[in-house]
């Protein structure tokens, strides 16, 4: 069964409540703010948006994937593209975009690369 992300920022802040819809099920789904980003991406400056971002693009690839090496080694891409979108006051991601998402990046790689920076 396909799955649809949604965000609404929370009023006056840059946070987000992201919610995952099932079937008629809808949940909220739990961003993880422990993951040290910052420290693990010293290559790039990040704002709290980008941070944010990467935080959303990892905690939606996790949920859709159930896998987390899978998750990370796609995180930096998704985000680059669902930039814009993560940006809105509200947001809709049905998952046909994300396994999209994959199989091209399965395509133009040939493999999935081992991005660990978010492992504890």
């Amino acid at each position: 069964m396909s799955k649809s992300y949604s965000g609404e920022r929370v009023p006056g802040t840059i946070s987000y409540k992201v919610f995952v819809t099932e079937g008629k099920q809808k949940r909220e789904l739990l961003i993880d703010h422990r993951i040290d980003i910052k420290s693990r991406l010293t290559e790039i400056h990040l704002s709290q948006r980008d941070e944010l971002a990467f935080r959303i693009s990892f905690a939606i690839l996790s949920d859709y994937t159930n896998n987390d090496q899978i998750s990370e080694s796609i995180c930096r891409d998704f985000k680059s593209n669902m930039e814009r979108l993560f940006s809105e006051d509200h947001w809709l991601l049905h998952s046909n975009r994300i396994e999209a998402l994959i199989q091209n990046e399965n395509k133009r790689e040939g493999k999935i690369e081992d991005f660990s920076f978010f492992s504890n």
